[in-house]
Order: C-alpha cells, then structure tokens, then sequence
C-alpha cells in the first residue's frame, strides 16, 4: 500500500511539474508573439512614415527645381513644402541631437546625378517613436528618403517662337497692324527665303537678303533673347527687329549677322543659320519625341472618375456630334470628344485636368463665353483617324564613286500605289539605265524606309530592252502617315553606286473632318499645359499632318491687368502679373502646330509663359505681346524627378 502510495505522491509530483513546464512555455510563447506582434505594428507604422517622408522629399525637390527656375530661395521653398507635410527645417534625431529635417543638396552629393548643375537633392527625415520595439531595444528608428528633381531645360525647344516652315515662303514669322512683340527666350525662323550660301547676302533698305519674316505697321517691333534666321528677313515702315545677343553657331557666336542700311539699332539678327529640326518630333532626339495620343473613350458622367455632375459627351467614332456648351457653368472631363467641342454665349466652363482628344470637329470658345483649364490639361486636335507614323529622309546611304568606275545614265525609284490606303501592299521599283554601249547594270539594290532597311540586297533583273534592269520591294502600311523612301543601287564591276527618293503617302482612314482651334470670346480663358506625364507643358497640340490655323483672341481678363512698363520690366522677382497678365494671360505652356502650312495667329496683347512651335506664327495686333521664357512649363521642359 505504502508503495502504491508513493507512486501516487510521485505522479502527481510529475503532473505538476509539467504544469509548471507548460505555465512557463506558454508565458515565453506569448512574449514572443507579443514582440512579433509589436514589431509588425512598428513596421507597419515605420512603413507608413516611410511613404510619408518620401512624399515629402518628392514634393520638396519639385518646388525647389522650380524655385531654381524662378531664381527664388531653392531651401526656403523645399522646407516650406517640407513642412506642409510634417517634415520640419529641423528635427531631434534618436540621440537628441538637432539635424535637418528637409536637407537640401544644390548640386547633389550622392548618387548617379552627383554634381549635376540644375539639379537639386532632397533628403527628408524624422524620428519615430516605437510602440513594442523599446522590449527588444528598439525605442526609437529614424524614418527618411531622398528625391532628386530637375527643370530639365537641356530637353526644352531651343526656341520660343518655332517657326518651322523650312520652304522659301516669305513671311512665316510676321508681325502686322503695328503689333509689338517681346519674346524672352529665341526666336528661330527656318525659312529659305532669300537663300542660304553663306557669304552671299544683299543689303536694301530694310531688307537683309530676304523675307523669311517681316514687321507691317508704323511702330512695330520684335525683340527677343536672340534671333535666328536660316534665310534672309526684312521690315517696312521704319520697325525694326532687335536681338539681345547674338545665337551660336557652331558654338560660337553667328559669324552673319548684318543691319539693315535704314535701322538704326544693332540687329544682332542671325542668317543663314542651321536648319531646326521639329523638336517635338526629330528622329535624332528620340527622347524628346512627343507622340500622338491614342483615341479612347468618350466621358460620361459619373463614370472612370468623372463627376455625376459633369456634362457627358454624345458623339462616338461611328457617330461622330461635336458636344455644344452655351449657358451655365458646366463641368466637363478628360476624353475623347468624337465630333469636337464647341463653348459658345455666355458659358463658363471648368475642364478637369487631363487630355482632351478632339476627334474632328475642333474646338471653339466663342462670343462672351469662358474656360477654365488651368488645372492642366492638353488640347489634341485631330480628325479621329488615329495617330499617324510618318518618317524622315536618313543619311545618304550611297558609298563614294570608285576610280574607274562610271555612273549608270540614270536610277530611278517609283512607286506602284501612291497614295495608297492602309492594308493596300505597294511595290517600290528601283530602275537602273545603262549608259551608252556599256552592259546593262548588274548587283543589287537596298531600299529604306527613313534609315530603317526594308528590303536589303535584292538582285537586279534585266528589263529585257537590252537597256534597264530593276529590283523591287512589297511593303503594306496598316497605319497611315508619310515615308521617305530611299533606294541605293550597289554599283557592279563596271558602274558606282547610285540612289533615288521619293515619299510614300498612306491615306487617312478617316474619320469627322478636323476642325480648327479657335478662340475668340471676350470671356476670360485660362489654358495651362499638364504639370507632369508625357504631355506635361503640352497646352495644344495640332495633328501633325493639319495645315488649320490656330487663333487666339481671348478676352481682356483671362489675365490680371498688365502694368506699365510690363514689356521690358524684370520678371524674377516681380508681382504676381509676371505669371501672365493681360489678354493672353490665361495661356501657359507649348502650343504645338508642326505642319509647315499651319499657322498660330496671335491677336491679343498681354504677358503670357508661352511657347510656339509652328509651321507659321503671325502677330496681329495692336496691342503689346511678350511671351515669357519658363522651361518648368514648356513641353519637354517638365519639373520631373529623376530619383
């Protein structure tokens, strides 16, 4: 019995010892997962301080890029934005030592930019109190993250007027009815007018060896940073044309830069300069290249984040009906509007930051009515058939002559469908002629589309007229737009290498017809260019193909009242009106119209962050009309961050 009851006592001995056991595992269990459980609420709120620092030095080194484009206080503005979003000037780090809460580096000191002029560096910082990581030692964690943003003014248009009509026509740049005009960055003109051979230039009156742009109208005058001209130009009526500076060429000063023998002030007008390419749209800077934008959706209210209250557009592509607003003031959103947008009467309408597609139709803004697009958005104007792919000529690809070699008596290159539609196959035929009593030309011929090669090496077969031989390429375009073709034949034992052109037209497929951008209303306008994206700086842009005329006419107050003097007062640092003021003071950002015959007219006066790019401009007014230099608003010219 005693023994039985010995094991009794020892069992439950046992038993409790494994209580005990258990008590102490399960009390260590629970602290673990009491620490685990802090330290994912610490890291979920470390995270959270996470994104709102990097928030903060975002934003930060936005408004210092643009501070530095503005000559403002570059720290002043990225602390004051800094705090707005609870990063300080100054912060107590974990060891109670004061640091910088918002740090700012001009140029950067880290990173792939290190060094960089125009760039600026912010590093945005705090400490964190931790609320169960102090159990493990971990009482306190500095939260930051660094930004790096620049007014990338390398990748702005080298010009701010743009006029990109590379023919001899003459006035496409011209300023009538006495219009006045001050732009603060360039003017470049690339008209042929009056020839380009350096050296070779005649002097009349006021006439420099051509007529590439003009000023009409007793009192009239351009002044500009500096201006460029790839022909000859010309005044009348005792105005004259002033540039501050002289533009380089070659990176030197313009060696050609003569007066006119009746003004009196230097010019310091530059001729015969270099071609400029589009900027928008040159194949050698592919970075810089803006597409067209791809048609969408049409808006509907209450849908993809447009308003319940907003007004939705009607038309679609198969139905194209232009969407007409002339009383009250109405709300509309980003979208494609099939068949356009007219504003006309007394309407007063808000546009909702985002792209506008005008798929045929146009847009007008009409009698007294008024528009605010000031939130940023982009105008596309087009005809609803899509965006085209068109290519530029390339390099000569046609090797040099060989001694002893001769020159077939002709090479041409002809297309079999021109123009043709999309989906249609063309065949491009490169003819070679022998010459004299030599043998018909053999080898083979190479074609390409700008410097693309479409068809390489295709041997030459013999016409069978003891004379000619030809080579063929089949190409179809789903797209349409405009090719430049080449064709170089490869020579052979007895003839050089020879090459030909020519430029392919695939037709539109389509669409309401495209309808001009107009604006004439006496109503107050206000149109400024997305802030960011692939259009940021982008306030219209024309397809490219159009040759409509853009008008702007708005009313007196788009824009505050210009001061006296505005036209050559010192805009860093000035009033609130060096943002625009005046008739034109609504409009901010790049108007983009590349086609050489189309044409931006400009018939009100005022101060306005404006940029031109045209195949013509024309200033008609009375009035005085400065376009203020601002790549932080330009297309291309974006405050964008780059870490």
């Amino acid at each position: 019995m005693r023994q039985i009851t010995r094991l009794l006592v020892q069992e439950g001995s046992d038993r409790a010892g494994e209580r005990g056991q258990m008590l102490v595992l399960f009390t260590l269990v629970l602290l673990v997962m009491i620490a685990v459980a802090g330290l994912l609420l610490d890291g979920g709120l470390a995270a959270a301080a996470r994104r709102q620092a990097q928030n903060a030095a975002d934003t930060a080194a936005l408004a210092a890029a643009k501070a530095a484009t503005q000559g403002a206080d570059v720290t002043a503005a990225a602390r004051t934005i800094g705090t707005a979003n609870g990063f300080g000037a100054a912060t107590v780090d974990c060891n109670g030592n004061t640091v910088a809460g918002i740090a700012v580096y001009r140029p950067p000191i880290t990173g792939p930019n290190a060094g960089k002029t125009g760039y600026v560096e912010i590093v945005a910082q705090r400490a964190m109190r931790t609320a169960f990581a102090g159990i493990v030692g971990q009482s306190c964690w500095m939260v930051s993250a660094r930004a790096v943003a620049v007014a990338d003014q390398s990748a702005v248009a080298p010009c701010s007027f743009c006029s990109l009509n590379n023919t001899d026509q003459n006035h496409t740049l011209v300023l009538k009815n006495s219009a006045t005009l001050r732009v603060d960055g360039d003017i470049y003109v690339d008209s042929t007018n009056g020839g380009t051979t350096p050296g070779v230039c005649t002097l009349k009156k006021w006439n420099v060896c051509g007529d590439g742009f003009d000023i009409f109208g007793e009192g009239g005058y351009i002044y500009a940073k500096s201006i460029s001209v790839v022909g000859g130009w010309e005044t009348h009526d005792q105005n004259i044309a002033v540039a501050d500076e002289l533009a380089l060429k070659n990176g030197a000063p313009c060696p050609e830069h003569p007066n006119p023998p009746s003004q009196g002030p230097t010019a310091n007008v530059c001729i015969h300069m270099p071609y400029l390419p589009d900027p928008l749209n040159d194949p050698a800077k592919p970075g810089n290249i803006v597409p067209a934008p791809m048609l969408g959706s049409r808006p509907i209210a209450g849908q993809n984040g447009c308003p319940s209250h907003a007004v939705s557009a009607s038309g679609t592509q198969g139905s194209p009906s232009q969407l007409t607003l002339s009383s009250g003031t109405p709300t509309i959103c980003p979208g494609t509007y099939f068949g356009g947008l007219r504003i006309t009467n007394s309407a007063q309408v808000t546009m909702l930051p985002g792209i506008y597609i005008m798929a045929g139709g146009g847009f007008q803004v009409l009698n007294s009515a008024g528009v605010d697009g000031s939130a940023g958005v982009m105008i596309y104007n087009s005809s609803g058939s899509g965006p085209s792919v068109n290519t530029g000529p390339g390099v000569d690809h046609v090797p040099p002559p060989t001694p002893g070699k001769i020159e077939v008596r002709r090479a041409d290159l002809t297309s079999s469908n021109n123009a043709s539609d999309p989906g249609e196959s063309t065949t491009y035929t490169l003819t070679a002629e022998k010459r004299n009593a030599n043998p018909v030309p053999t080898g083979t011929t190479t074609f390409y589309d700008g410097d693309t090669v479409i068809c390489s090496a295709v041997p030459m077969v013999p016409n069978g007229d003891g004379k000619k031989a030809h080579a063929d390429c089949v190409q179809t375009y789903t797209v349409w737009g405009t090719h430049a073709i080449s064709a170089v034949y490869s020579g052979d034992s007895v003839y050089n290498a020879k090459g030909d052109t020519l430029t392919q037209t695939v037709r539109s497929p389509g669409g309401a017809a495209i309808g001009p951008v107009t604006i004439l209303t006496t109503g107050p306008v206000r149109l400024y260019g997305p802030k960011a994206g692939p259009y940021g700086g982008l306030t219209i842009f024309q397809e490219r193909t159009s040759n409509l005329t853009i008008t702007f006419d708005p009313g007196a107050s788009s824009g505050p009242s210009c001061p006296v003097g505005f036209m050559t007062a010192t805009l860093v640092g000035a009033a609130a009106w060096k943002d625009g003021c005046g008739a034109i003071g609504g409009l901010q950002g790049t108007v983009y119209a590349p086609d050489e015959d189309a044409l931006v007219l400009i018939e009100a006066g005022g101060l306005a962050p404006l940029q031109v790019i045209a195949g013509k401009i024309q200033v008609d007014s009375a009035s005085n009309a400065r376009f203020a230099y601002n790549s932080a608003v330009f297309a291309n010219g974006q405050i964008h961050l780059v870490e």
